[in-house]
């Protein structure tokens, strides 16, 4: 006859169920492809939450002087690395315009810094007031011949005479 037993209707909507939330699947890890790969990260809490640590640390050094290698080095490590947000809520591309450096700016854009993020203040990175280089030189060295030293009567400065 042309009876259907009972329970076949159900068990063929469940054995076509899982198909679609596959398909769903396949099509998001298809879009992440895609994406550039920092929206398809998960970052730790630990790059992303508003405190400090010794990376955290490290990576504001680095930009202060300028170290772009070191920058490229540990976001080609760490893709999270241009998404970290230290204790004031301030990141590594906060650091690339307060220390001005577009050569860092643009290495962590690549990588998906975000531009529009803000920190505790509500200030975004490209609102940050540029800090004065960081220079460390050596006074000149022909400012040596400034310091003579006229004969006097105390004793301090006979160390630097060269007595013949």
């Amino acid at each position: 006859g042309d009876h259907t037993p009972a329970g076949a209707m159900p068990r063929r909507v469940t054995s076509l169920a899982p198909p679609a939330p596959l398909a769903a699947l396949c099509f998001l890890a298809l879009a992440a492809i895609r994406l550039p790969s920092a929206l398809a990260l998960e970052c730790d809490e630990a790059m992303t939450g508003f405190h400090d640590n010794e990376i955290k640390s490290q990576a504001w050094q680095d930009i202060a002087h300028a170290n772009v290698q070191a920058i490229r080095d540990a976001v080609a490590d760490d893709p999270c690395y241009a998404m970290m947000r230290a204790g004031d809520g301030r990141g590594p591309l906060f650091w690339a315009h307060e220390f001005y450096n577009q050569e860092i700016i643009d290495v962590l854009v690549h990588h998906g810094a975000d531009r529009a993020a803000r920190d505790r203040g509500g200030k975004r990175p490209d609102q940050m007031i540029r800090a004065p280089p960081m220079t460390f030189e050596a006074p000149p060295a022909d400012d040596e011949e400034e310091y003579e030293y006229e004969p006097d009567d105390d004793d301090d400065d006979d160390v630097y005479v060269t007595k013949s």
